[in-house]
């Protein structure tokens, strides 16, 4: 399986990059990693674990033994390591600018994605490894025999594409997933006031159109950013206050309590940022299933 959480997400810790070498290792010990993909990277996976003063083996060797959901792992991260938020913060700031700069690795990326290095000079870090994922895992997972049950969908809420859009790779992954029957159940897509439904009218797109043409056409994501940008109307100042609503949301009440139901926590009212909350709901229903199915 192709691990989507993306290099950005972060967790109660505010540290990027630890989810995802947390989700790629629980994937590589259950067998199901996609081979080109190493559980440690030699880069960014040495380096976060370098910068919580922890030791790379013991970590993996209590993943692999222990396949902690992501909140216990974090416990175990503070228990075992130094929490510096200084030093996090620069670390999370250095990866939003970081550069594919080996012509190895962007001619890995640019082949995986489709570009070609004469019409295109993006290498931006981020944007590029998100792009390579997503296309992985629409030709292999959702194209193959990656995904075999129900499972949530794992890009973010602030996962973006070239047209810098929050949500629209999140639904685009959500409608994918549900027309091949393999949508978490909680999950709804396009539901009445959803975030799916707020980014598609900030773009000014028919949503029952929208839908049918993720349901019916199966696009690659870059696919759908061509077919958003032929069928909808991007306005900038609209999508830097959808963007900014996103980012600075939180749950009301009810949802809370639901998503805190979910993690086993009790809601003490120090998590309620949306972002967060739906990041966590969906890193506890991808251990279970991945635990369930291993």
């Amino acid at each position: 399986m192709i691990p989507l959480i993306s290099t950005l997400c972060q967790g109660p810790l505010g540290v990027a990059q630890l989810p995802r070498f947390w989700w790629k290792n629980l994937l590589y010990q259950a067998g199901q990693l996609d081979s080109d993909y190493p559980n440690n990277s030699r880069a960014l996976d040495q380096w976060v674990v370098d910068l919580l003063d922890l030791n790379m083996e013991q970590t993996q060797a209590y993943l692999w033994n222990e396949k902690p959901d992501y909140l216990e792992f974090e416990e175990w991260v503070q228990e075992h390591g130094t929490i510096d938020q200084v030093a996090n913060e620069r670390w999370n700031k250095a990866l939003i600018n970081r550069p594919h700069v080996a012509p190895g690795k962007i001619d890995e990326t640019y082949g995986d994605i489709g570009y070609a290095k004469a019409e295109i000079t993006e290498v931006s870090a981020v944007l590029l490894n998100c792009l390579q994922d997503w296309n992985l895992y629409h030709s292999s997972d959702l194209g193959g025999p990656g995904i075999q049950t129900p499972f949530p969908p794992l890009l973010s809420s602030i996962d973006q594409g070239p047209l810098g859009i929050c949500q629209l790779p999140r639904t685009w992954l959500k409608t994918s997933l549900r027309a091949k029957g393999l949508l978490h159940l909680d999950y709804p897509d396009c539901a009445e006031g959803s975030l799916d439904q707020r980014c598609i009218n900030t773009l000014q797109l028919d949503q029952e159109h929208t839908l049918s043409y993720l349901r019916n056409q199966n696009p690659t994501y870059l696919q759908f950013e061509e077919w958003v940008c032929r069928e909808g109307t991007i306005e900038p100042d609209a999508v830097t206050a959808f963007n900014q609503l996103l980012l600075e949301r939180e749950h009301i009440p009810a949802k809370l309590e639901d998503i805190h139901g979910t993690l086993n926590r009790p809601n003490d009212g120090t998590w309620t940022s949306g972002v967060l909350l739906n990041h966590l709901e969906d890193w506890k229903y991808a251990h279970t299933t991945l635990l369930d199915g291993s």
